[in-house]
């Protein structure tokens, strides 16, 4: 066996050497989660669903403070004066209905001079079904002069409608006082967790439940996962050994057959692999937090988190990637808007441009464009220019750019970055291609990247074009879209 292990070339002592670590990591959490009593778990599932109401929380009181913002923003309005001639001229009553029809949600916006209406977006409503935010009117000439009110009247419907992804979680809010027609969920038995809200839900409560039935199955599941994740992992290190000792690797004579079982390899790995790596990423989680967990063991165990979080991420790409390949990834058709959502991608990445001291510079293209595409596939193109730009400058600036020509849009990243060698280029969007192997200060790349972003792109009417001028000299990303 030792002689075996000598003749090995150096890439495959370091494949099998990391196999055997991942099953050491494995069996070393899987004894350790088998001293852990089931309790110690349910309350780290209560923290965390602690932790999620709170981001729900936030959510809804974000959502409802842009909704309040939108009336402050339309209660300085010029055009407001008209409510003194009781909108004669209807210039009211049109800003009113475009604007509460642009918020949807079935918003009524009412504009008010004592208690005389003189401008509503809907003829018919009651106000007992509605949660109202109010808004003073002051006159354009004399902002002390009080001259109405303008109200945002949000249906409580929408507050008894608050969705979860998890079928088996319910979340929903409890007015201060009785209100008719408010109703409250029927609840199975479960694990109840709720939050006190403030500000313009004063006096409401937010409440999160989870099911015990299922938060126990998913303690139990976790331990069941983890066995199997460890005899698959021993299972897959004795037979690599036992191939790579006997040398009986075969080579594929026919290109299409290779294609199709590298597709159905990719896929059914990646979903067999992700939930338990999602659920050792979870667990790993949970058992950071233990009181009862050593300096040493965190430090193994923000290891594991480490680890598992780029698998999971590889998983999930090469899983795309197959999705792409096999045609069978799904185009969800919707409108939207263009600059709101680029900002929002721009916003997103911010914190990474402030972290490395770059500068930012933005030209967008101004007003509204709306545009049908795939939403989350479009914002996974946008994410991804914007990274690459920012994993590779490490000083210097980051110019963003949307522009319209005719029907085409084009957005475009300028970095001051390291660059791309010419010769290199023509290679780009080749799967698990990395211009920059090799660079130490470049870490966590699959190569998969660009490839999965120019299929997307493909996908939702676009194409990207990369080019640079060479190494040190920057690099330049053109996204080139058009609407369907």
């Amino acid at each position: 066996m030792l002689d075996s292990w000598k003749r090995l070339s150096s890439t495959y002592k370091i494949f099998i050497s990391m196999l055997f670590f991942i099953m050491l990591i494995q069996l070393g959490t899987l004894l350790y989660v088998w001293k852990i009593e089931s309790q110690i778990l349910l309350e780290k599932e209560r923290k965390n669903l602690k932790y999620q109401l709170d981001i729900d929380a936030k959510l809804l009181l974000n959502h409802l403070n842009s909704l309040k913002k939108e009336v402050e923003f339309l209660a300085i309005l010029e055009v407001m004066d008209d409510v003194l001639v009781n909108d004669i001229d209807k210039r009211i009553s049109i800003l009113l209905d475009k604007k509460s029809k642009d918020l949807a949600q079935d918003i009524v916006l009412v504009a008010t001079r004592g208690e005389t209406v003189v401008s509503s977006s809907r003829e018919k409503y009651n106000r007992r079904d509605f949660l109202e935010f109010k808004v003073t009117l002051y006159a354009s000439f004399n902002r002390e002069k009080k001259i109405g009110e303008l109200s945002l009247l949000y249906p409580l419907k929408n507050l008894m409608a608050l969705k979860m992804d998890n079928p088996h979680q319910q979340l929903w809010l409890k007015p201060p006082a009785h209100k008719v027609g408010f109703s409250l969920p029927l609840l199975k038995e479960s694990i109840i967790v709720s939050q006190k809200l403030s500000a313009i839900l004063e006096g409401w409560e937010l409440y999160l439940a989870y099911e015990k039935e299922y938060a126990f199955l998913i303690i139990d599941e976790i331990e069941r996962i983890l066995f199997f994740a460890f005899l698959f992992s021993l299972f897959l290190l004795l037979v690599v050994v036992w191939i790579l000792s006997k040398k009986q690797i075969n080579i594929l004579h026919h290109t299409q057959e290779v294609l199709d079982l590298k597709r159905t390899f990719l896929s059914t790995m990646s979903h067999e692999l992700r939930t338990p790596l999602g659920s050792i990423l979870n667990l790993t989680q949970h058992l950071m937090n233990s009181p009862q967990i050593t300096d040493a063991n965190a430090s193994m165990l923000r290891r594991i988190e480490s680890a598992s979080e780029h698998l999971l991420a590889m998983i999930n790409n090469l899983l795309k990637l197959s999705k792409l390949e096999s045609n069978t990834m799904r185009v969800e058709k919707n409108s939207m808007d263009l600059l709101t959502v680029i900002e929002e991608m721009i916003e997103m990445v911010e914190p990474l441009i402030e972290e490395k001291d770059l500068t930012l510079h933005q030209t967008l293209l101004k007003g509204e464009n709306s545009i049908v595409t795939d939403s989350n596939l479009f914002k996974q193109v946008i994410i991804n220019l914007l990274s690459n730009a920012i994993k590779f400058t490490h000083e210097g600036s980051i110019t963003i750019d949307l522009s319209k020509e005719g029907e085409v849009f084009n957005f475009i990243v300028i970095d001051t970055g390291i660059g791309i060698d010419k010769e290199k280029q023509a290679s780009l969007f080749s799967a698990f291609y990395q211009a920059h192997m090799g660079e130490e200060d470049i870490k966590h790349s699959t190569g998969l990247g660009l490839a999965l972003s120019q299929k997307v792109a493909k996908l939702i009417n676009g194409k990207i074009v990369i080019e640079s001028e060479g190494v040190g000299k920057g690099c330049r990303a053109s996204f080139r879209f058009r609407s369907f």
